[in-house]
């Protein structure tokens, strides 16, 4: 080999060299690169999260004392409503089947409920129940008649026969005349009676006693819709029907055997009001010992009350 050929040789292998070198260089800068791209992110990553741990605080919790905004259902144990905040509920009685004592109110009316928690502004259960929930929170409360409306009272609960008597000729003083039919009393005076809805009529007024004597005259085997509130839904009142009228019983004051047409299935699911405008709802139908029950508290007491609460905001 000559000595040219020795430096090209060398020359060539420098080249090489310098070519390894720089390929080596530009490996290690886009290792260097990648490296610093993770670290970058990692460190975004770590500040986003610091920032999000410090801008997201825990949910709000209710306490006693908050002043708190819910949304609410309110059921019996049978799954009927008996009060809400919400219309769509409200307004839809097929996925939502109604108490008897449930009134449909104007939309605008139906709104989230705010209250302060201890305020005595809502029944005790219902205020206990919402204690600890978070916002945005929705769960059932179960309301014992003890926190809620109370237990019942006995003392307005009435006990009627299945087949009630009553009397053909029947005497009022003016003032119970008036209560009963709204109307003054004269004799020939024909009236429909506000309980049986058969028609009444006035056969003696007498102002010096204060008496109004009148007769009860059913259609025998008559079926008659009673204790019907015009005011209502179709739910109120239920049919009787007249088996018998015997003028000369009872010492000539006549009788009228009417039966209810109850079943125990009834019991809770119907409501009245009787001639003097009271609100009632049949409690009880004993078809064995052949009585029936009224009750004139309201539908909610003595009653174990499910609600379905959704905590929107602590204020």
């Amino acid at each position: 080999m000559t000595q040219i050929d020795v430096l090209a040789s060398i020359s060539m292998r420098s080249a090489i060299d310098r070519k390894n070198l720089m390929g080596a260089l530009n490996l290690a800068f886009i290792v260097l690169i990648a490296i610093l791209l993770i670290s970058a992110s990692s460190v975004a990553i770590l500040i986003y999260e610091g920032t999000k741990s410090e801008s997201s605080p825990a949910l709000q919790k209710a306490k006693w004392g908050d002043t708190v905004k819910v949304d609410y259902i309110g059921r019996f144990a049978d799954g009927r409503v008996f009060d809400t905040s919400i219309w769509d509920v409200a307004s839809n009685n097929a996925l939502y089947p109604k108490s008897l004592s449930f009134t449909l109110k104007n939309q605008s009316e139906y709104k989230p409920l705010q209250f302060k928690i201890g305020s005595g502004q809502m029944i005790r259960g219902f205020e206990r129940g919402i204690i600890g929930m978070a916002v945005g929170e929705t769960k059932v409360i179960v309301v014992s008649p003890q926190d809620g409306y109370g237990e019942l009272d006995k003392s307005k609960l009435v006990t009627l026969p299945l087949i009630e008597e009553i009397s053909v000729f029947e005497s009022y003083n003016i003032t119970s005349f008036v209560e009963k039919f709204s109307a003054y009393p004269k004799d020939g005076l024909t009236l429909k009676d506000p309980k049986w809805g058969w028609d009444v009529i006035c056969l003696n007024v007498n102002t010096l006693t204060n008496k109004v004597l009148v007769m009860n005259t059913p259609v025998p085997g008559g079926i008659y819709k009673i204790y019907v509130d015009s005011q209502s839904s179709s739910q109120t009142g239920w049919y009787a029907e007249v088996k018998c009228i015997d003028s000369s019983a009872n010492g000539g004051a006549g009788i009228i055997r009417v039966h209810h047409l109850l079943t125990s299935s009834d019991a809770g699911m119907i409501k009245g009001k009787d001639e003097f405008g009271k609100t009632f709802y049949l409690y009880e139908v004993d078809e064995n010992a052949g009585n029936i029950v009224l009750n004139y508290n309201a539908e909610v007491v003595g009653k174990t009350l499910y609600f379905t609460i959704t905590l929107l905001d602590v204020l």
